[in-house]
């Protein structure tokens, strides 16, 4: 197969494909993208009897190494969507032909050592908020922060789920199911993002004229969340003030799957019925709930499951691998930039959700 039949598919010329093939440079990243995609739907592999450099040899321009570096405990790694954030580091990493290294940091020390390792020519994090020695030491590499991270970050460019949208998107879900009262349940406000989703959330039902409670609890953590013990407490204690409300709300969002493991079984403990009410075979009187973050291993054993919002993990991480290349490509721009990745609602088998909402307000 000709390179030529590749730049037909790819939409670039035949130069632009033997440079992208070569390792030359001066070649955008969308053309980049674009040959490597029709590379791999044709099932191109370049000949080694081809005329010019050839991949890895000798002289041929080395590929940028960027590292990916987590500070704060190591307990954040077994999170099933940290392992969807390093999915997409590395297709966006192995598709734009860079370099990818990962270390987490127990100790701020051993930077030097490791950012003179390839050496590195940018930085995305995800993680807690470094001290003060260590931001010296990182904020000269270009560096681009990935999801949400407990605290808004100082210094880079940021690819997260978009949380604002979130919390409009719960609130959109359960007015399309009809409830008329809603409520968010939260056991960490110290996190800002779960702040942004609230205040979604909450303007959602007030543009429906709809009653909404935000319910949360103080946290100031820097690190270790502690509703995550085995002390059950938390989650009671969240529900009890539920409970106490004038009027309960019948459609929750619950800000992440993790707090749905935690809370749901305190609904269930304090006797409240959870279920779709609005569907044959409902639970009359009970509470709809809807969660975050498309984390299903967190829901293994609850009955019912409820419907999520996907934030697309795997889409930030190949987001950031773009977003610090271009970084690195452009050291001048003063500008911070966010990119922020739209979720969408899926149901309680994943399955994508499509919401019809009702009238704004029901006529008397």
């Amino acid at each position: 197969m000709s390179i030529v039949r590749i730049a037909e598919k790819a939409g670039v010329s035949s130069s632009t494909v033997s440079r992208v093939i070569n390792n030359r440079p001066r070649v955008s990243r969308r053309a980049t993208l674009a040959v490597r995609a029709a590379m791999r739907e044709m099932d191109y592999t370049p000949s080694d009897n081809r005329p010019g450099p050839k991949l890895g040899a000798r002289g041929a321009p080395r590929a940028p190494t960027i590292a990916m570096f987590l500070f704060g405990p190591p307990d954040l790694m077994t999170a099933p969507a940290f392992g969807e954030l390093i999915k997409g580091v590395s297709i966006g990493a192995s598709e734009l032909g860079v370099n990818f290294v990962f270390h987490h940091v127990r100790d701020s020390a051993a930077l030097p050592s490791l950012l003179s390792n390839g050496p590195v020519k940018g930085i995305l994090m995800h993680s807690s908020r470094p001290d003060a020695a260590t931001r010296k030491l990182l904020e000269p590499y270009p560096t681009v922060w990935l999801m949400g991270n407990r605290y808004r970050p100082a210094w880079g460019d940021q690819v997260m789920p978009d949380p604002y949208e979130i919390g409009t998107k719960a609130g959109q879900y359960l007015i399309s199911k009809g409830h008329r009262h809603l409520a968010y349940l939260n056991l960490d406000r110290g996190h800002w993002p779960f702040r942004v989703a609230s205040q979604g959330f909450r303007e959602t039902a007030f543009e429906a004229d709809l009653a909404c409670d935000i319910i949360e609890r103080e946290s100031r953590q820097s690190d270790y969340v502690d509703w995550l013990s085995s002390d059950i407490r938390f989650g009671d204690e969240l529900v009890a003030r539920l409970l106490k409300l004038p009027t309960r709300p019948t459609g929750l969002f619950i800000a992440d799957d993790m707090q749905v493991a935690v809370l749901q079984p305190a609904l269930l403990r304090a006797g409240v019925k959870i279920g779709p009410a609005d569907v044959p075979g409902g639970v009359a009187g009970g509470v709809e709930v809807i969660s975050c973050n498309n984390e299903r291993p967190y829901l293994i054993g609850l009955s019912p499951k409820p419907a999520d919002i996907d934030i697309h993990v795997r889409a930030v991480g190949q987001r950031g691998v773009e977003r610090l290349l271009w970084r690195i490509e452009h050291p001048d721009v003063a500008e911070r930039i966010v990119t922020s990745i739209f979720p969408s609602l899926i149901d309680h088998d994943g399955n994508p959700l499509d919401v019809n909402l009702r009238a704004k307000k029901e006529t008397p």
